[in-house]
């Protein structure tokens, strides 16, 4: 049997959960659904995906089980993140209900509409990362062209192929970038070796 969580978050000890809950309430009793459970967290939209519990409650999910939100900026911090957290949850087989936009994202739906709406969203995801990589690779030439010297320094010693690409990392991390989007942006490594060097770093 599929299970249905809700998920809450505000950002501030002013605002509750309360309205999101409700809300979701009423949906799932329009849709004749039973809520196993509703994630209520209060935190602010900049903290990462573990600390808003999102990581948490995918994890209790599978391919079936559904997720409701009451808009799509519950979810992440950024377009691009809140993309990938979508892509994420479609790849999972999970179906994402999104209560304001009356969107349902469903990975096992063959329907033109729902297939049109993912379509949509993956190329918005893609078309974030190529803007984020555009302007990377513009600062970098514009730094470039102001004389200041990219990459590894006459008589430094590197340890990692991923050291002189340090800051560009961190920045793209901070922003929930993908660890395959990342390795395309600085053309340097794999996934996995880049996945040791964040990990051994400890970029959050």
């Amino acid at each position: 049997m599929s299970r249905i969580y809700g998920y809450c978050r505000v950002s501030t000890g002013v605002q509750t959960t309360e309205n999101q809950r409700k809300e979701i309430l009423d949906y799932a009793h329009t849709k004749k659904m039973t809520i196993d459970k509703i994630v209520e967290i209060e935190v602010s939209s900049t903290k990462n995906k573990k600390e808003r519990l999102i990581d948490e409650t995918l994890e209790q999910l599978k391919s079936g089980d559904i997720l409701i939100v009451t808009k799509l900026d519950r979810l992440g911090r950024s377009t691009i993140e809140v993309l990938q957290i979508i892509e994420d949850i479609k790849n999972r087989g999970i179906q994402l209900h999104i209560i304001k936009d009356g969107i349902v994202v469903d990975g096992n739906d063959t329907s033109p509409i729902n297939q049109m709406i993912i379509t949509l969203l993956t190329g918005f995801a893609q078309m974030e990362r190529s803007f984020i990589s555009e302007r990377t690779k513009s600062a970098l030439a514009q730094r470039k062209a102001s004389g200041v010297k990219l990459g590894r320094q006459k008589g430094a010693v590197v340890k990692s192929k991923y050291d002189e690409h340090l800051s560009m990392i961190q920045e793209l991390v901070a922003k929930d970038v993908s660890i395959a989007s990342i390795t395309k942006i600085i053309g340097v490594g794999t996934r996995q070796s880049l996945t040791n060097y964040i990990q051994s770093k400890k970029i959050v």
